[in-house]
């Protein structure tokens, strides 16, 4: 009889355990690994993305500084003009993305491949870890505003004084 009740004890044990982990598990969502794709670029651009969407940026951005963005840019440019291709590097930082605009070394008779926008990207990233998202273009015109936003970056008080030339940037990118 005793053996009876601790039997019927632990199967009801067992039946709530796991309707209390079913329960559980109805609540949860699978989230796909973080990778985008970004459709090819206009103008010579085409950027390559990873990671996080705009809300985590619009949060990173708060959260940095317009001197810490313009010092990690700093590092950025220095870090991508080390490919062999590439001649010079110019990169704007705000929260987890990065615009680069890079020109080519004059010895360099190829375009833009995406093994060297690969290997921009992931120089820009080995030294700025927190950017998850780096557009490379190396279309001129597109170059000189990513200059100029990385200027107006260097001489600001907040970073949201230049988040919309920032994303006008990145749209033409996209």
């Amino acid at each position: 009889m005793k053996l009876k009740k601790i039997g019927l004890i632990l199967a009801a044990l067992c039946v709530g355990a796991s309707m209390t982990a079913c329960s559980m598990m109805n609540g949860a969502t699978s989230t796909p690994a973080p990778t985008m794709t970004m459709p090819a670029a206009t103008m010579g651009a085409t950027p390559t993305a990873t990671g996080a969407m705009n809300g985590d940026n619009a949060a990173m951005t708060a959260a940095m500084t317009a001197t810490e963005s313009a010092a990690l840019s700093q590092k950025a440019n220095a870090a991508a003009a080390q490919v062999s291709e590439i001649d010079g590097c110019v990169t704007a930082i705000m929260g987890n993305t990065c615009l680069a605009g890079v020109t080519f070394d004059k010895q360099y008779q190829g375009e833009m491949t995406d093994r060297i926008r690969d290997m921009v990207s992931a120089r820009i990233q080995s030294v700025a870890p927190s950017v998850e998202r780096v557009a490379v273009t190396h279309d001129p015109e597109i170059v000189a505003q990513i200059q100029s936003v990385a200027d107006q970056i260097a001489g600001a008080k907040n970073l949201s004084d230049v988040a919309q030339g920032f994303d006008s940037v990145l749209d033409k990118m996209e």
